[in-house]
Order: C-alpha cells, then structure tokens, then sequence
C-alpha cells in the first residue's frame, strides 16, 4: 500500500511537471509544448514567447523593444539576413500553437467588448426584460433607481471600444473632478472577471481643507461596483457590491 501511494504520488508529481506553466521558450526547438502549458497565458506573455523562437534563430526585430530586450540575452547572436532562418518542425509546431492560442484570445477580447457594447445599449434603453435575459442582470430592488442611473453614467463616460490590455488586465478607467469631488467611471477586467465602478472617491484636489468654505464630508463617499463573469463565451452578471 505504502509503495503504490508513493508511486502515484510521484506519478502525480512528474504529471504536474509535463503540464507546467511555460516560462520560457529555452525548449521550443526541442519539445513540442502543450496546449495546457500556455491556457492561463495572456497574448502578450504568448507572444513573446513565440518571439524568443525567433530570436533563438538570430531573428532581427524592427520592434525596437523586442530587440532591446534579446539583445540583452547571452545566448542571442543575430544574423545578417532574417529570410536565412530555417525553423525545424518543432518549432513550426510550437510557432503554430502559439499563434492559434493568441488569435482565441484576440476573439475572446472582441467578444467580451460585443456583449459588453450590447449590455450597455440595454442599460441605456432600460430593457429590463432583455437584461435578466441575456446577461442575468437586474437591479437591486432597494436601490433600483439610483444603481439604474449610476450604471448609465458609467457607460456615458467609459470607451468600451477603447479597453486595453496588459498582460491578462484590461482597464478604461476616467477620472472627472469637477471642483467639487472626484469620481471615477471604470471598466476593469482580469482574466473572466469584469468589473464596472462608479466611485464617488474623494474632495477636489482644490480643496485644501474641510473647512467653512466646502460642504464636502468624506463621509459621503461611496462606490457600487458591478460584478460579471465571461465564461463559455458568455457575459453573466454576478452580484452588485455597494461599499460607503
């Protein structure tokens, strides 16, 4: 008994080894990597990845970053010509699972910004009906009025069509201070997780004190931030959380 728990737990081991999370492409000419090394990677990480393929082979970079940064590696000798790179089956292979990868992701991006432009037009219009359908939305009871106007002023102030990426964050966030306070309108998202705020957050950076001259309290900041998921290709809303 003591021998078979063993073996299956260093079988469990080196099976979690195979299916390691790829850090670097010092293998890629050698081994051909799994789908399942680079799933929780984000296209930025993929594509450079598929870009150390490159440099490996003495590839040039015209993006001066790419070519900053492997410029620096010991183990880069560039070549005179790129067209003389022969890339072995191997590395085609890794080459060609890296860019099917990075176009699911891409997808994935514009589908999220769809759902997210269709949510907004629903929103906007009031169709509450549509909302509890297709998104499992609805407001709180308690606050319906105001969450439903707050909500559209975050899709006023927000570009949905101006969301970028780093890494597996994207954001379009807009700070307006009026004189008077700071608020921030918000689209966040980390992996699956989309999250809208409106953040009634802080006084003006004018106002110097709390004073006779302000009717400003900090005790009336406040924040709703809605919750979604996008899985199965799907936008879903979760909860709506209220802190203040």
């Amino acid at each position: 008994m003591k021998l078979t728990l063993a073996l299956l737990f260093f079988s469990g081991i080196i099976g979690n080894n195979h299916a390691q999370e790829l850090k670097d492409c010092s293998v890629c000419s050698t081994q051909m990597i799994k789908p399942e090394q680079i799933e929780a990677l984000s296209i930025d990480e993929i594509r450079l990845l598929n870009n150390e393929i490159f440099a490996r082979n003495g590839y040039r970079f015209e993006n001066p970053r790419f070519q900053q940064f492997f410029a620096e590696k010991p183990w880069y000798h560039p070549v005179n010509d790129n067209k003389s790179i022969v890339y072995n089956t191997t590395e085609k292979q890794n080459i060609k699972l890296f860019q099917e990868r990075t176009g699911q992701l891409k997808v994935r991006q514009e589908a999220v910004v769809t759902q997210l432009k269709d949510l907004k037009t629903l929103v906007m219009n009031g169709k509450i009906t549509e909302l509890k359908s297709k998104y499992n939305f609805s407001y709180e009871p308690q606050y319906s009025k105001e969450e439903s106007e707050l909500l559209k002023r975050v899709f006023q102030k927000v570009n949905v069509d101006d969301i970028h990426y780093y890494k597996n964050k994207g954001l379009h966030s807009v700070t307006v201070d009026n004189g008077f306070v700071k608020i921030v309108y918000e689209i966040a998202i980390e992996n699956n997780k989309i999250n809208l705020f409106y953040n009634y957050m802080a006084h003006s950076k004018i106002i110097a004190n709390f004073d006779v001259f302000t009717d400003y309290h900090s005790e009336e900041e406040y924040m709703y931030n809605w919750q979604f998921e996008f899985t199965n290709n799907k936008l879903q809303f979760i909860r709506l959380a209220i802190a203040g």
